[in-house]
């Protein structure tokens, strides 16, 4: 196993990197790491010691630790980890499951970069990594980067989505059987009219379609039940209130535990009760899900795994670019059951 200031040291040094820690900013103390991370205060001191050896901080008696440089003198064998967006608490953890798998290896380095940074990163930058796990927000506005990537023989695995014709290795949850065993487990409640719920234009993509299509496998042979799919304007959702009402909507299944708390939370207000009035199922199984009200049964994906073999298929990649790849590596789910649905 990993020593565990290594865990710290990576995470710390990853976030100085991508810049999520700014030049002067102060890292917590040794204590503080210690709490956060559940290890001894020699471990966290460790850590720090680490960071500091690399120069990226300076370390004095009073003071505490302060961050000195944002940038290693020589980056080498550098793994470029693509995120939508930076400091969103919604967004898995497959950073853990990358630095399972790359700090096993000697001299790999970890960057995270936003999509709108790295698409301003010039040629040379990218050409210096070694390869890149590219998380995609929207086959649409990515397609272009991706291809680019793609013909400049850039190492890179997709995570989360997949591009069917494009032969880039990509790495997903079983969206379909998450979708269709969100809406078995309602329709064994005896629920009589199902929802599937999406954020407007959200169904274009690969995942959230595949999660639909799963969710009408389960009903389609319910003759009695006719499922309904609600497109959703962003921040806007008081309509779908409406609609639930006059479809008669007893069960829904969100495309993402964010969306269905949304939802919940609308509900709350029109006095809807959950579950008994309306089931609902989200997916993904993030953080915010174990506090709603009531706690939202969900698809849980599992994002360390995720993360790890992305990392690993980039690994092939990099020692080996001309072996055959599997196109696409589906990941598991399962049904985190708690209190939004009858069942």
């Amino acid at each position: 196993m990993e020593p565990k200031y290594k865990l710290i040291y990576q995470t710390l040094k990853n976030k100085i990197l991508s810049h999520q820690i700014n030049v002067g900013d102060k890292l917590p103390s040794e204590n503080q790491l210690a709490k956060e991370y559940s290890v001894s205060r020699i471990t966290s001191k460790r850590a720090l010691t680490e960071l500091e050896n690399d120069g990226l901080v300076s370390r004095q008696a009073g003071i505490g630790t302060i961050v000195q440089k944002d940038h290693l003198t020589e980056i080498k064998n550098e793994i470029l980890f693509v995120i939508p967006f930076a400091n969103n608490a919604e967004f898995g953890d497959y950073t853990s499951g990358l630095l399972e798998v790359f700090n096993e290896q000697q001299n790999f380095q970890i960057t995270t970069v936003t999509n709108q940074k790295f698409r301003n990163f010039p040629l040379s930058r990218v050409n210096q990594a070694k390869g890149i796990i590219y998380y995609v927000e929207s086959l649409t506005n990515d397609l272009k980067v991706i291809t680019k990537l793609f013909l400049d023989k850039i190492p890179i695995v997709i995570l989360d989505k997949s591009f069917d014709d494009l032969p880039i290795p990509s790495v997903t949850c079983d969206n379909f059987n998450g979708g269709k065993l969100a809406a078995t487990t309602l329709l064994q409640s005896g629920l009589q009219k199902l929802a599937f719920v999406t954020n407007e234009n959200s169904i274009s993509d690969s995942s959230v379609r595949s999660r639909y299509f799963g969710f009408l496998s389960a009903v389609q042979d319910q003759n009695k039940i006719t499922p309904v799919l609600f497109n959703i304007k962003d921040h806007d959702i008081s309509t779908l209130i409406a609609d639930i009402k006059v479809k008669k909507v007893d069960g829904i299944v969100a495309q993402n535990d964010v969306v269905a708390i949304r939802i919940m939370n609308q509900l709350h207000q029109s006095g809807i009760k959950i579950p008994e009035d309306v089931s609902i199922i989200g997916f993904d199984n993030i953080q915010a899900s174990t506090l709603s009200y009531p706690a939202l049964t969900t698809i849980e994906q599992n994002f360390v795994t995720l993360g790890a073999s992305a990392a690993k298929l980039l690994l092939q990649l990099i020692e080996a670019p001309k072996q055959d790849i599997p196109s696409q590596t589906i990941i598991p789910v399962k049904l985190i059951k708690r209190d939004s649905d009858k069942s």
